[in-house]
């Protein structure tokens, strides 16, 4: 199992559209969706400020390489976060469910 984080700009209907692909194209067995966070970051030689929605998106390791290259292009960023994590201990009911085919 993989959690990939990413976070997507403040706009709504897009960011479902982007989670709906995922899921329907099985890139994901479920994708959680933090509605407000307050992005602080130096790009392109200043610092910015964003309002972002941060996007938490639980697959298999068969699938990170081909959910990576959606994210890349599909994203409306320039460089897209994709932040990877590979957690040490799941319930094993739910590691069961995320591998079901």
């Amino acid at each position: 199992m993989k959690i990939v984080l990413t976070t997507y700009p403040n706009k709504p209907k897009e960011l479902k559209k982007f989670i709906l692909q995922i899921l329907w194209k099985r890139l994901a067995k479920c994708i959680n969706r933090i509605n407000y966070m307050k992005s602080y970051y130096f790009f392109e030689w200043k610092i910015n400020t964003d309002e972002e929605k941060l996007v938490i998106i639980k697959t298999t390791d068969d699938k990170i390489e081909s959910l990576k290259n959606f994210i890349e292009n599909n994203h409306p960023y320039k460089i897209p976060e994709i932040v990877i994590i590979n957690p040490e201990d799941v319930n094993n009911s739910y590691l069961n469910w995320i591998n079901e085919k």
